[in-house]
């Protein structure tokens, strides 16, 4: 017989559970597109005129190691909000100079790494800390809306890709 109560779901933990989900599809998919990529794939240009594929996967795995920084100032109420025209030239050249030795392989380690750091952000979420928030990059952010947001940033830049290739 077993004296335990069941364990409560809160809100908080369905949406935990929903965003783990997202967040491990969008790995399973991140990791299919990288395969299906050739080497010739890897230097061509995508569909974004400021990189090439190889360059776009480093810059997918090398964003969702962001979304730990995005958590923590969102519970803290502050973000990071610099002048959008210096957001994008700082980006395209961290991409360029991030991936200039990039491999399918050392992009895949770097993917991995941000998931698993994500996944241990998602845990550590306490049920009141959801709706916090912060602006951020000109936009309001919530603890949840940043965990989510690797899914979105994947969709983004798995259509340029394809479109790159003439695959979508």
């Amino acid at each position: 017989m077993n004296d335990q109560a069941p364990a409560e779901e809160t809100a908080g933990s369905q949406c935990r559970e929903a965003i783990r989900a997202e967040v491990q599809t969008t790995r399973a998919a991140y990791h299919e597109l990288l395969r299906s990529l050739s080497p010739d794939d890897w230097n061509k240009k995508s569909a974004n005129p400021a990189w090439s594929v190889g360059q776009l996967m480093w810059h997918v795995a090398w964003g969702d190691s962001y979304a730990l920084r995005g958590v923590a100032d969102c519970k803290r109420g502050r973000g990071f909000n610099p002048p959008q025209f210096i957001t994008n030239t700082v980006n395209m050249l961290i991409t360029r100079w991030g991936a200039r030795r990039a491999t399918p392989q050392s992009v895949a380690e770097k993917y991995d790494a941000a998931h698993t750091a994500i996944l241990a952000a998602l845990d550590e979420v306490q049920d009141d800390e959801w709706d916090k928030g912060a602006k951020m990059f000109g936009e309001f952010e919530t603890v949840e809306s940043v965990l989510r947001s690797p899914v979105s940033h994947f969709k983004e830049h798995k259509a340029d890709i394809l479109k790159g290739l003439g695959r979508g």
